[in-house]
């Protein structure tokens, strides 16, 4: 696709500098849906993982298109949450699209489901270009450029992450950031952004909202299928609870606990963040 066909992506043409060339593998979503980019750290937490699965999937369920760069923790949480959700979702990468050449290789399989799934892989380097360390800062340009908005989540003072938020904030679009401890290094990026004017979100009806967006109900009310399973359930919140204080909380005997729990998370009802700690789901 060339800078002058009518399938180029509107919003990445008014870029300084737009790619004169898009490879594309898959279809390029429709150009007057939203467009947001989700970017982070390559090794989050149990903290960055959770946001980012729990703001993509509803954003994405939204109708809005879900732009990453493939690379390994928050850019393909963030494209398998969309894929799992049903949404769509571009993939944009610093070498070539052929298999030899698609980086991370680990990440051929869900490369491939993005576009079984409608969504696209692109690039704006030529089939057999080989990945380097240079082509990234060109990758995060056309991350930003395609979309409406970036959202961080979890990023080091010196991640790659920021010149994808800073490309959006030379383009003019929003730049949003999920705030994070003041004495975690993965904070550092985000937090830092947001006293330079980037939006802090707390929920995925925040980004939304910006949008021009609402959230779209897409789970049930849970309904308990025994008293065990209310006792747990009411027990548990939004913040991590080990088994064992649980346990404590309930009263139950740890077997019931422990089985309970697989149930409910069966039914979706709760998530294990490994580590026999779990939330509500």
């Amino acid at each position: 696709v060339t800078v002058r066909d009518a399938a180029y992506p509107a919003a990445l043409k008014t870029i300084f500098d737009p790619p004169a060339v898009l490879f594309v593998r898959g279809t390029l979503p429709d150009q007057n849906r939203a467009h947001l980019a989700v970017v982070g750290s390559r090794q989050p937490t149990a903290y960055g993982t959770r946001v980012t699965e729990e703001f993509v999937a509803p954003i994405a369920t939204s109708g809005v298109v879900i732009v990453s760069g493939l690379a390994y923790g928050v850019d393909a949480i963030a494209h398998r949450a969309t894929v799992e959700a049903g949404g769509t979702t571009i993939a944009v990468l610093g070498g070539g699209l052929d298999e030899e050449n698609l980086y991370p290789s680990q990440h051929r399989a869900l490369a491939s489901q993005i576009v079984a799934h409608g969504g696209a892989v692109i690039s704006e380097f030529p089939v057999g270009t080989h990945v380097t360390k240079q082509n990234f800062p060109f990758r995060n340009r056309v991350i930003a450029g395609l979309s409406h908005g970036t959202l961080v989540i979890e990023a080091k003072a010196t991640s790659g992450s920021l010149i994808t938020a800073r490309a959006a904030m030379e383009a003019g679009r929003d730049v949003f950031c999920v705030p994070g401890s003041i004495y975690s290094e993965l904070s550092e990026g985000p937090n830092n952004l947001i006293k330079t004017g980037a939006i802090p979100v707390t929920t995925p009806a925040d980004v939304l909202s910006r949008l021009g967006l609402e959230v779209r109900e897409t789970k049930p009310d849970y309904v308990p299928g025994s008293a065990e399973e209310k006792t747990i359930y009411n027990s548990l919140s939004r913040e991590a609870m080990h088994a064992d204080e649980i346990t404590a909380k309930t009263g139950l005997a740890p077997s019931v606990v422990t089985s309970t729990l697989t149930l409910m998370e069966m039914k979706g009802s709760t998530r294990h963040l490994g580590g026999l700690y779990y939330v509500r789901g």
